[in-house]
């Protein structure tokens, strides 16, 4: 992922110009709140979530790391309900969710899926050993047929909030006028799962390297409905700042923020092996001696 340019460039398919991001700079960390309006009742949600570069997949794909680094707070009260103790407990089974991500920036496939059930296991044990009754017992129940399998858990994961709002496609390309696409998110009324949105998306200062380019993205025919603005970082393009509105019908509505909070940077891991940028280095010689330097003192004392 390397040699991806940190710019808008010619798309070789159909000259039109293309976003991309560079992947392997992610190590991040957001700072994600949510306001939910149901029936003209409002709960704010509050966390903190790690997003993290680990490698790239055998087709070059980026795979990336989503954990929660908090507790999540309701109205800015930690909750401590019976129900919530053992929702904790089980959803730390994807914790951390490795995913790979499309080159448009959605997930393609879920990652360590077979990690997660081995996860499970050990805690339903634990689960059915602390707790007892119909809510446990119907609580493993759903836990179990929502990671029957891998599809069937990453299309459920993507109701989620975070992980539907910060992998969308805004890694595509952008035409003049805008382009019409239709995103996906989860709904906010009962019985529904589902909301698809046609939107329109288009980007400015995509080739500023001191400011934010920003991605604008608003329903073509309601933009009252769905509005987003997407702040991406001027070299990499990778997301520093959600802001997004959805209002569904009267008294249900979403507003979420999310905002990189810090920034890692990588650590290069300095190589206990020998270097060769000397003229007098010897690449046998000095491989033996770090081999027996990796022995230890008694390991040498008896070579």
């Amino acid at each position: 992922m390397e040699d991806i340019p940190l710019f808008f460039t010619p798309s070789p398919e159909n000259s039109l110009p293309q976003l991309r991001a560079k992947f392997s700079s992610l190590y991040h960390e957001y700072q994600v709140v949510l306001e939910i309006e149901k029936n003209k009742q409002k709960t704010t949600l509050q966390y903190q979530a790690g997003v993290k570069y680990q490698k790239s997949s055998g087709t070059n794909a980026p795979i990336i790391s989503i954990q929660k680094l908090t507790k999540t707070f309701i109205n800015k009260v930690e909750p401590d309900t019976l129900t919530e103790q053992i929702s904790e407990l089980a959803g730390s089974i994807f914790q951390p969710l490795w995913v790979e991500i499309s080159p448009r920036g959605e997930i393609s496939q879920l990652i360590n899926y077979q990690s997660i059930l081995s996860k499970w296991e050990e805690v339903k044990e634990e689960l059915l050993k602390n707790y007892a009754g119909s809510v446990i017992n119907s609580y493993i129940q759903h836990i179990n047929n929502t990671i029957n399998t891998s599809d069937l858990l990453l299309e459920k994961l993507k109701n989620d909030w975070f992980l539907s709002l910060y992998t969308v496609p805004i890694y595509s390309t952008y035409s003049t006028p805008a382009e019409k696409e239709k995103w996906i998110f989860p709904s906010l009324l009962k019985g529904v799962d589902k909301k698809e949105y046609s939107l329109t998306k288009r980007s400015e200062n995509p080739n500023d390297t001191q400011n934010s380019p920003l991605v604008l993205i608003e329903s073509i025919d309601k933009p009252e409905e769905f509005s987003a603005i997407y702040t991406l970082d001027s070299q990499t393009k990778l997301i520093k700042k959600i802001e997004v509105v959805i209002i569904e019908e009267q008294g249900y509505s979403l507003k979420a923020e999310i905002e990189v909070l810090k920034i890692h940077k990588k650590e290069k891991t300095e190589s206990t092996l020998p270097k060769a940028n000397k003229a007098s280095f010897n690449e046998e010689k000095e491989w033996q001696k770090y081999l027996r330097k990796k022995k230890g003192f008694f390991g040498r004392l008896f070579e």
